[in-house]
């Protein structure tokens, strides 16, 4: 799983977890996490960053 999540690094994805769905672009991707530059959304501001653990993702998908 995690090469397929690799190969969506620099893309547009948007990320759903148990507690929020953002959107933004993928910047890394390691065993346990990934980080996304969020664009602009509530909470967030443009440019700013989210971790986020695999095991709270529900989906990732490509925008």
């Amino acid at each position: 799983m995690i090469e397929e999540l690799q190969s969506l690094v620099n893309k547009e994805v948007q990320i759903a977890s148990s507690l929020e769905t953002i959107s933004g672009t993928l910047v890394s991707v390691d065993a346990v996490s990934v980080t996304i530059r969020t664009s602009e959304l509530f909470g967030y501001e443009s440019g700013s960053y989210a971790i986020i653990q695999l095991r709270f993702i529900s989906y990732i998908r490509l925008l």
